[in-house]
């Protein structure tokens, strides 16, 4: 009666079990469900008083294997490192219930039987994406959407992550990579990409414009004629060459050799022109300048998200996320302090409290949380404030900050190691005056560097900025300079800065940027000793 129903249900009414539907193509395997671990193989059976671990906490290079059943059908499946450990550890037994998110799938599907699919079709299982289910939970697909995990649950090698909840703290300015020829690669801001764009394209049409004009003067370019020339219109085109008058000579033809004519000129304008195209080939492969590998990129700083209700004490973990050819859509909608739920996040590394993630523009999907929604977690923005001088020493070494300040000097590029540097030293009279005599408060020094000795696209910081109020974003505070008594920031791949403050980027400068100005109005006489000692520190002095 058991295999009568089981017929009429999944032949004559066509009602079929998920892994059915995933083996015959119909249905995703990364759909949420629910699997039974229905056996081992018995090389990943755990063994009793044995250490089967070895130095990558798996037994062998091989990823462990189970079989996983739905209730009517069975598929082997994979484990990543961590799973496979947790088998080892006993973790994982038979009878168990797994709830499986975001899994993938090894071999080919669509024409094969669930009763044909063992060991040629596997499912491939991540522990960030694989969950203990309670014993009750039905078999098969689950209806809805599943709780994200928890931000601090993720591991780093834990694979794919389906869905989390983040809080947004910080959004930087995009950046591009250029993979090279020579396996390297290089990251610049926008202001470079388009200084290296404007420099490759101004190349390559010195080298075009070289090979066209050489080409023109006969120098280059194929044999077209010859004694042994049949073409008719290669024979025309001789006669009108050497003809006094090639109009009269045309205006006798006929037809038949007018057309002849024709496509043996537009025959011989192809052969040239592909000819060109050819030289104008080789000749920028030869200087380096073929088409650029350029990826754009930009970084989001988040953290994990704490329900009101959580009342451990651990300490929130942070994240970078990597997002690789981001929509216009994400860069205009992405805001500060807005909280979302990720789908399509892939961790790559971790660092201390600091989790790296990436992201692709079209495939992973951010979807904004409501009021209500975020009402149920603890609040974890903290807006960007303009920092001031005076009150520096309250933010922590290797800590981001956000200035507005007066330019007093602006140094010359230089090398150091494999970088070209530039140290910029501002000031925005924030500090009293009766302390400008120790002048250890009174002056910052940033530190830009381009990372890559041999990029030309180095862009230095004009030295026109001196006198100027400029707003920098996302600085780096570095150790006080003990010896000359001031205060050093360095500018990252992430740092920007501003000469508007009407920008949405900068805007909570403004006001100190306008305090700044009207102090350097009043006070030629201190930013002229601000820049005697400049040129003391800098050996110009």
């Amino acid at each position: 009666m058991v295999y009568l129903a089981r017929y009429e249900r999944e032949v004559n009414n066509g009602h079929r079990s998920a892994i059915k539907r995933i083996l015959e193509g119909d249905a995703s395997p990364s759909s949420l469900m629910v699997l039974c671990v229905s056996s081992f193989h018995k090389k990943c059976e755990p063994k009793i008083g044995t250490s089967p671990l070895a130095s990558n906490g798996v037994e062998s290079s091989n990823a462990a294997k189970v079989e996983l059943t739905d209730g009517w059908y069975s598929v082997d499946a994979l484990l990543d490192e961590l799973l496979s450990e947790h088998l080892v550890a006993g973790k994982l037994f038979v009878g168990q219930k797994l709830r499986i998110w975001g899994a993938g799938i090894c071999g080919s599907v669509g024409l094969v039987s669930p009763l044909e699919a063992s060991g040629s079709v596997s499912l491939l299982l991540n522990a960030n994406g694989t969950y203990r289910a309670h014993w009750a939970d039905r078999l098969g697909f689950c209806k809805g959407v599943g709780a994200p995990l928890a931000f601090r649950c993720i591991k780093s090698n834990g694979g794919p992550v389906p869905r989390t909840v983040v809080g947004v703290t910080r959004i930087y300015p995009i950046l591009y990579k250029e993979r090279l020829s020579n396996g390297g690669s290089i990251v610049r801001s926008e202001r470079l990409e388009n200084k290296m764009m404007q420099l490759y394209q101004h190349r390559r049409s010195i080298i075009v414009e070289g090979i066209v004009s050489e080409f023109q003067r006969g120098n280059k370019g194929p044999n077209i004629f010859n004694d042994s020339d049949s073409e008719e219109g290669a024979k025309i085109l001789k006669i009108l060459e050497t003809a006094a008058e090639p109009e009269v000579i045309m205006a006798e033809m006929s037809p038949e050799q007018l057309t002849s004519f024709a496509t043996y000129q537009a025959k011989l304008e192809a052969t040239r022109q592909s000819d060109i195209e050819k030289l104008i080939e080789k000749a920028l492969e030869d200087a380096g300048l073929t088409e650029r590998d350029v990826t754009p990129f930009m970084r989001v700083r988040v953290v994990g998200l704490t329900g009101k209700d959580y009342h451990r004490k651990d300490r929130s973990t942070e994240g970078i996320i990597t997002i690789w050819n981001p929509t216009e859509k994400q860069q205009c909608d992405l805001v500060e302090g807005k909280a979302y739920a990720i789908a399509g996040l892939v961790p790559v590394n971790s660092d201390f409290n600091t989790l790296y993630l990436q992201a692709r523009g079209s495939t992973t999907r951010w979807q904004p949380l409501s009021s209500p929604a975020v009402e149920h977690f603890k609040p974890f923005f903290c807006p960007r404030k303009a920092v001031l001088l005076s009150n520096l020493g309250e933010v922590s070494l290797s800590s981001e900050f956000d200035i507005a300040a007066y330019v007093v000097h602006v140094g010359e590029v230089y090398k150091d190691s494999h970088q070209k540097k530039q140290w910029v030293f501002v000031t925005d009279g924030s500090v009293p005056e009766l302390q400008l005599q120790e002048s250890s408060q009174s002056l910052l020094a940033i530190n830009f560097s381009s990372g890559y000795m041999d990029d030309d696209s180095f862009l230095p910081i004009n030295y026109n900025l001196v006198g100027s109020t400029v707003g920098f974003c996302n600085l780096i505070k570095r150790a006080k300079d003990q010896i000359n008594h001031l205060w050093i920031a360095e500018a990252t791949e992430n740092s920007t800065y501003f000469l508007s403050f009407d920008v949405p980027q900068c805007s909570h400068l403004k006001s100190s940027a306008a305090s700044a100005q009207r102090w350097a109005k009043i006070s030629t006489v201190i930013i002229d000793k601000l820049k005697e000692k400049v040129l003391v520190i800098t050996g110009k002095g």
